[in-house]
């Protein structure tokens, strides 16, 4: 049985929660925004919805039994990622969209991500104090689930590994470069639409022209995640504000409120625990705000990307 237009379209009625409809013949899967994942039909062909983030734009729909449309992961990338780091870990396979993930490690933050049918970018923040081992990750849709595994390794001081100037400087964040060999310190040469490069000691990068959202932590990094983006490291967000106000990129509003970035620092007492995040640009290029978790304070900020 064909799924009614006024359900594709509006996602209502059976399309509620992401949780399989007992009310009709078929059932259909939903994301926290209301857009369509995957429907059953009432003979079990699966079609599995590629949707473009924040609209009702479907870019692909794959077709196939539920035993096809078993999420697969063939290859992560990196295979292995030191202690300290922010590194974006990439699941490539198949039939990945609408994925969740779960760690073997509960010490190891996973950040905002959004699958697509064939790859799953996991931003991973790693704590200094780990220990070298494997991680297990267990990947869910839907449909069904599989597993996967990377490395963790000792803290590594340049190349692949964070950035020195995070790891020695309390209050920065856990920031680093992804990948691995040497850093091209100059502006890439493509960026993104609305985006552009930025040289940068620690590695050129890509940084949106102007402020694009407005939220709280989550929302901000959810924002960034689910274009392909993140919060810049506050070391890329100072460097890309004084290369504007010299005139070496073109970036709008980088000054006079206060914007988000990635770095932080965890507070703990004898009663409790909270993050502290970081923001910038309120009066100048150096002056950070720190603002705690708990509080859900909204702010405007822009997101970066690695060339």
């Amino acid at each position: 049985m064909r799924l009614p237009p006024s359900c594709l379209r509006f996602l209502v009625t059976a399309c509620l929660s992401g949780v399989a409809s007992s009310a009709v013949a078929g059932q259909t899967f939903t994301d926290e925004a209301g857009q369509l994942l995957y429907s059953i039909d009432d003979q079990g062909i699966v079609s599995m919805f590629e949707n473009s983030p924040g609209t009702d734009v479907t870019l692909s729909v794959t077709r196939g039994t539920r035993e096809q449309m078993q999420p697969q992961v063939t290859e992560v990338v990196p295979e292995t990622v030191p202690a300290g780091s922010f590194t974006v870990l990439k699941l490539k396979g198949k039939n990945l969209v609408g994925a969740t993930v779960k760690l073997s490690v509960p010490g190891i933050e996973v950040k905002s991500y959004l699958g697509k049918p064939k790859e799953l970018d996991i931003p991973l923040q790693v704590p200094l104090d780990l220990s070298p081992g494997e991680v297990t990750i267990e990947v869910t849709t839907p449909i069904g689930r599989t597993t996967a595994r990377f490395k963790t390794s000792e803290v590594q001081i340049g190349g692949s590994g964070p950035r020195p100037d995070v790891i020695t400087h309390p209050g920065m964040g856990y920031g680093a470069d992804e990948g691995s060999g040497a850093i091209a310190t100059t502006a890439p040469s493509s960026c993104p639409q609305e985006m552009v490069g930025v040289a940068a000691e620690g590695g050129g990068f890509c940084i949106e022209v102007d402020r694009t959202f407005i939220g709280d932590f989550n929302k901000a990094d959810r924002a960034c995640a689910l274009t392909g983006k993140r919060l810049c490291m506050l070391s890329e967000w100072r460097t890309a504000c004084e290369q504007a106000a010299t005139g070496k990129v073109a970036l709008k509003r980088m000054k006079g409120e206060w914007e988000w970035t990635a770095g932080f620092d965890i507070l703990q007492d004898d009663t409790q625990q909270d993050t502290r995040y970081f923001l910038l640009g309120k009066s100048d290029c150096t002056t950070q705000l720190g603002t705690m978790r708990i509080n859900a304070e909204k702010f405007v900020g822009r997101c970066c990307k690695n060339p």
